[in-house]
């Protein structure tokens, strides 16, 4: 005999977003270096909140310039049930980088409707904690002594590795990523050979290098083969182009990595075809979401690629984004890259302050969805900075140690004065 069963009417099943709010904010940067040039005194990040018929809140963080392209989704975007994740991705129209802060918004609000942390909500969690990489570079001094950490200028070897000192000995990190590609690669070199002198790999210390692919391919094989004898981690984006990597590793025997020139779903059939690069550094934000990062990772587990993380200037809730994706990926086998030092102390836009580093390593929340809440004073003093005018460029940081530089259009950012071509080493 067949029995009926009655199932219980599930709780808000009728789920809907009332309320989308795009909000574009500045947040201070101090003046990096990287193969383009200085970073300007302030990056651009779109803030989207929504609010759903039943009162639960949802945040994504994503670039800056993404607020027009969101919002032309509202009209289906405001009505639709957050829960129903893989509709919105089909509704979704414009970038990765737009549809990532929307996904984390709406996966935020669904995840706190089931009471769950976000990682739990999306399949459950490889770790209860997620180890990081500092994200170290030449700088010059902030012109109003402003940051977290290391204001100072680092423009040399031994000013690089004091930078490292002070991030390892107040964030614990275990993994050193030297961006480099600004000064000439002999530069690179001796900061690579102080770093390995001062943290041993033998006390469990890795040191990876990122150039941002500035290189030729001779000058990449020319300093793999000088840095080999320090045990490098990885080396990411020496160069341009997934073969150019390829031609690479004819030479070394250490892994190469990349952010660029395999940063979306299109680049892994050439990769794979090409087998130019070993590890991918994936950011839900380029790859188009928490669930595309975790997507990355069965791709670099069926292809026997290693996985890391990308990271820019982010506020708490990218970062809180990245550590549910870390959380939740069981291929991730590199420490990703985390840029969140570089935020101010006072800074953030989130409740309760910045979120914490403790022996190089972030806890995922004990709480519903992200873990996070919106301080809506500090989101608005943030948007009042951005309409407060342009970034100062910082030209003159730059001119005063390469007086021949001029500005151009065409570079792969589209901004750091003064857009150095690529390749210029």
């Amino acid at each position: 005999m067949r029995h009926r069963l009655d199932y219980p009417t599930l709780r808000s099943s009728h789920m809907k977003i009332s309320k989308l709010t795009i909000t574009p904010v500045a947040t201070h940067d101090q003046p990096l270096l990287n193969s383009t040039g200085v970073h300007e005194s302030y990056r651009e990040r779109t803030i989207v909140q929504i609010i759903t018929d039943d009162g639960y809140t949802g945040a994504g963080e994503t670039h800056g310039g993404k607020t027009s392209e969101i919002e032309t989704n509202r009209d289906w975007i405001e009505g639709h049930d957050p829960r129903q994740i893989t509709k919105a991705r089909l509704n979704w129209k414009g970038s990765p980088q737009g549809w990532s802060a929307v996904e984390t918004a709406m996966l935020d609000a669904a995840a706190k409707q089931a009471e769950m942390p976000l990682c739990d909500y999306i399949g459950g969690r490889a770790r209860d904690r997620v180890e990081w990489a500092a994200y170290l570079f030449y700088k010059f001094a902030d012109e109003n002594g402003q940051g977290e950490i290391a204001t100072d200028e680092a423009l040399d070897p031994e000013g690089f590795v004091r930078q490292a000192e002070a991030f390892v000995e107040r964030y614990g990190f275990k993994a050193l990523k030297i961006k480099g590609g600004f000064f000439h690669p002999d530069v690179d070199i001796e900061t690579f050979r102080l770093l390995r002198k001062r943290f041993p790999k033998q006390d469990g210390y890795e040191i990876r290098i990122d150039p941002n692919a500035v290189w030729t391919i001779e000058t990449s094989i020319r300093v793999a083969k000088e840095i080999e004898q320090y045990q490098p981690q990885y080396l990411e984006d020496p160069t341009d182009t997934i073969a150019d990597h390829a031609e690479v590793k004819k030479h070394t025997d250490i892994p190469t990595a990349s952010n660029m020139c395999v940063s979306a779903f299109s680049h892994v059939k050439p990769n794979a075809q090409l087998e130019g690069i070993d590890v991918i550094l994936g950011d839900h934000h380029h790859w188009g979401g928490i669930l595309a990062y975790k997507e990355t990772g069965v791709l670099c587990r069926v292809m026997g690629w290693g996985l890391s993380g990308h990271s820019n200037n982010s506020l708490g809730v990218s970062q809180a984004a990245m550590l549910h994706s870390c959380a939740a990926t069981p291929e991730l086998n590199y420490q990703p890259d985390t840029h969140y030092p570089w935020t101010d102390t006072d800074g953030d836009i989130i409740k309760g302050g910045k979120l914490q580093f403790n022996d190089g390593y972030m806890e995922v929340p004990n709480k519903p969805g992200l873990g996070i809440e919106i301080d809506e004073d500090a989101l608005a003093e943030r948007h009042e900075a951005l309409k407060a005018g342009p970034p100062d460029n910082r030209k003159d940081m730059i001119l005063s140690i390469d007086p021949d530089a001029k500005s151009r259009s065409g570079s792969w950012t589209g901004f750091n004065f003064p857009n150095y071509a690529k390749p210029r080493w």
